[in-house]
């Protein structure tokens, strides 16, 4: 367009130009001449400025004769038709023929030029016509290096273009998009983090808007199916608890039926046994018959101990008496029991309790035979060399006392086992499993709880927990 515009413009300013001159000319000519003579004054046409480019003149009489000439060297006769100047010599009027290339055909080669045909009058009278031939090929050159800055601002231009659009669609399309697909992965390994900005076009900040809408939407999703899984979970555990205390309330109650068939079938007869073993061990004055005598009473002794201990273990708490007890007072006091007793001997007693502790709200004799139990345990777990730490400590909710020893431990695949009535890891004779379970009723009973820690090898470590009595 602007070639096309810069052309027009130029080719009225020649235009209009050459013909004020050839006007000029033909004026001058007409005066130069006589009535009714060729014009033979040719100075004005020999003369004409190099700027105008002149490619030829032609110079006719009254008969349209040629008279005079002259066409440059690399112009060619191209003279307007015999008709056109038959033409001007009767209406005697000035006429022009532009033959102009437009700019969609710049690139064809064919020349460009200008024919004015003047008449020449001299009063008024026809003496004859000046033909003149100018080339406009110096438009066209002119075109020809306009186009070429033209396009090279084009091609500019047209570069600065890419350069923006590519940027602009860089920071608004692709960023964007990989923004995206990088939120998506995101996604797809559980990162529900990601938020995309939502600046831009408004397409892309309609689908980051809807991708954090999702995102968001996914997290609530997330925490609701967590929250289920924890309930569900502490649903499972709580079943699980309560399956085990049926179990193990299934296991007392047959332990009770037991005791009690056993306290009805052998309890007269293990009285009246171990009478009978008492004066027939008075009576008898051999060694090896007395000898044999106190040994069965021993072990009748023994059976009746079992029976009376299934018996503790079946009847059910009755009676309880809750008072404050100081629990590290109690334990030094089982320890020093069993340190009386000959149950404690080589193994070493480290003492780590507190210089105070809150007492608990329990039966402390039963609390005493917690403890018995536990460090007789600890004792038979232990060598001859072994240490027993005691310990003690508490919270803002709770306090605790503790039982560790160094001894051989409990396997891991045990350990959920040894609160079990009548499951035992000792030796046949040594126990029957009924110590821890009843430990661990006798804390319940009182609203504590015992946990415990062991690896095989390297030894025990129980823990009661009570609420104190300044809390309850």
């Amino acid at each position: 367009m602007m070639l096309h515009l810069t052309e027009n413009s130029l080719l009225e300013e020649r235009v209009r130009h050459l013909d004020s001159l050839s006007q000029v000319l033909g004026r001058s000519m007409s005066d130069l001449g006589g009535d009714g003579e060729i014009v033979k004054n040719l100075t004005l046409l020999e003369e004409l400025p190099e700027n105008i480019n002149c490619d030829g003149w032609w110079l006719y009489d009254q008969r349209i004769d040629l008279v005079e000439l002259w066409t440059s060297p690399e112009g060619e006769d191209e003279r307007v038709s015999v008709a056109r100047r038959q033409q001007v010599k009767f209406t005697g009027e000035f006429q022009r023929v532009i033959n102009f290339q437009t700019f969609l055909n710049l690139f064809k080669g064919s020349d460009s030029t200008a024919h004015f045909v003047i008449p020449l009058k001299k009063n008024n009278q026809f003496t004859g016509i000046l033909e003149l031939h100018y080339s406009l090929d110096d438009i066209r050159s002119t075109l020809l290096k306009s186009q070429q800055i033209i396009i090279l601002y084009v091609f500019l231009y047209g570069a600065v273009l890419v350069l923006a659009g590519y940027y602009l669609l860089q920071r608004n399309i692709i960023k964007p998009a990989r923004n995206l697909l990088k939120a998506t992965e995101d996604v797809s390994h559980g990162n529900l983090e990601t938020r995309l900005p939502t600046a831009g076009p408004i397409e892309i900040a309609q689908l980051a808007v809807a991708y954090n809408q999702m995102v968001e939407a996914l997290q609530v999703s997330r925490g609701e199916t967590e929250q289920n899984i924890m309930s569900l979970e502490k649903t499972n555990r709580e079943l699980q608890q309560t399956r085990d205390e049926l179990i193990r309330s299934e296991k007392m109650a047959s332990v009770g039926q037991l005791a009690a068939g056993l306290a009805h079938e052998l309890g007269n007869p293990l009285s009246a046994l171990i009478g009978y073993l008492e004066l027939l061990k008075q009576r008898i004055e051999s060694v090896p018959g007395k000898d044999i005598v106190e040994r069965s009473l021993a072990e009748t002794t023994r059976i009746d101990f079992l029976v009376r201990e299934l018996l503790d273990f079946s009847r059910p708490a009755e009676n309880v008496q809750l008072e404050s007890v100081d629990m590290a007072a109690v334990l030094s006091s089982a320890a020093q029991l069993l340190k009386n007793q000959g149950a404690l001997t080589d193994q070493k007693i480290i003492n780590k309790f507190p210089k105070s502790l809150t007492p608990v709200r329990i039966d402390q004799d039963k609390l005493q035979q917690v403890f018995i139990n536990l460090l007789l345990n600890a004792v038979q777990a232990c060598d001859l060399l072994g240490e027993i730490t005691l310990s003690a400590g508490e919270d803002e909710s709770s306090v605790w006392i503790g039982i560790e020893d160094n001894g051989c431990g409990v396997a891991a695949e045990d350990l959920n086992k040894i609160f079990d009535p009548f499951y035992t890891t000792k030796p046949p004779g040594e126990g029957i499993g009924l110590g821890l379970a009843m430990c661990q009723r006798i804390v319940e009973e009182a609203d504590g709880r015992i946990e415990v820690k062991s690896q095989q090898g390297k030894g025990s470590f129980f823990r009661l927990f009570f609420a104190s009595s300044l809390k309850g």
